[in-house]
């Protein structure tokens, strides 16, 4: 899912489902920047950015974690096992055979594993640890039947084919951003016809049904999916990502909704132009600060519920 989805429905769906505003727009800011707490947020004076080894606070340094990576850290099995897996690719259940085979690595969409991740974020009543999760859970049907690990399981293409695509067979890499364009029609190649042709509207829209139906049950809401279903159909049936997200705003009637990335770490760092980042007086306060705390005990939960694979 991109951005359209994990923060302005996203946004949508937790307010109809009972949430208030302000929690709201905390569940979906944390949704949507999982995928934008990376590398590109630690500008440097010199060379590229690069995931700092801690935030300096009065007691020493504040060490953040990481939810995505966009550089060629990809590559680092550490980054497949402890980002990639945990917050995007959520090994499912008895996952669609490819020639025959099963891996339990696989991600499948409303799998065992993550309505556990959300069902547990939403008993603790932390709207950070509730987005980050809703992150992970709409992820398990843009990204499914694909693994967080560098294998050919997620390749498109044989190896006897000479247009073999040169990007590491990590996630769905060989067929670029196509998963999680809600607009989009593709084909996965790995299956034979039918099964190959994905429509991602359809998928989006199951996403939004069972995302709300967790929420409104957690929240005890007094709206149903079947107040709300015709909107949101009408949402994830826009055109496009653009004309999307002013379906939301309307639907809402908050014109002025938007999202900003790098509006908590702006709160949290006081100086991030620097090799050393340091931290904001109000630091532990910050919204950047308790999402990077939330992120932690998502990463533990997920390591924990996968200890015996």
């Amino acid at each position: 899912m991109e951005k359209d989805f994990h923060f302005y429905v996203t946004y949508a769906l937790a307010n109809k489902a009972g949430f208030g505003h302000a929690d709201s727009a905390v569940i979906a800011y944390a949704s949507q920047y999982v995928d934008d707490n990376n590398e590109s947020q630690y500008p440097r004076k010199h060379g590229p950015p690069q995931f700092p080894f801690g935030i300096k606070v009065n007691y020493g340094f504040f060490r953040p974690i990481m939810t995505q990576s966009m550089s060629v850290k990809s590559l680092v099995y550490e980054i497949q096992k402890f980002v990639y897996v945990p917050f995007h690719f959520l090994p499912g259940d008895d996952n669609q055979p490819i020639d025959g085979e099963h891996n339990r690595y696989s991600t499948t969409p409303d799998s065992t594993n993550a309505r556990k991740l959300l069902r547990k974020a939403l008993a603790t009543e932390n709207p950070y640890r509730i987005g980050i999760a809703l992150h992970t859970y709409s992820d398990t049907w843009s990204h499914q039947n694909f693994t967080g690990y560098e294998e050919d399981w997620n390749s498109m293409f044989n190896w006897r084919n000479p247009f073999r695509a040169l990007v590491p067979n990590i996630g769905h890499a060989d067929v670029g951003h196509l998963p999680d364009e809600i607009s989009a029609v593709w084909n996965d190649y790995r299956f034979d016809k039918p099964e190959r042709r994905t429509i991602n509207r359809k998928l989006a829209y199951q996403a939004c049904k069972r995302i709300f139906q967790e929420l409104r049950k957690a929240r005890k809401g007094d709206m149903y999916w079947t107040h709300v279903e015709k909107d949101f159909r009408k949402i994830i049936n826009s055109e496009d990502y653009d004309t999307r997200i002013i379906s939301v705003r309307e639907y809402l009637n908050q014109p002025d909704l938007y999202y900003r990335k790098d509006l908590w770490i702006e709160e949290a760092i006081q100086d991030r132009e620097g090799e050393v980042l340091t931290a904001d007086q109000d630091f532990e306060t910050t919204h950047w600060y308790q999402f990077q705390l939330a992120a932690k005990a998502h990463l533990a939960m997920v390591m924990d519920m996968l200890k015996g694979y």
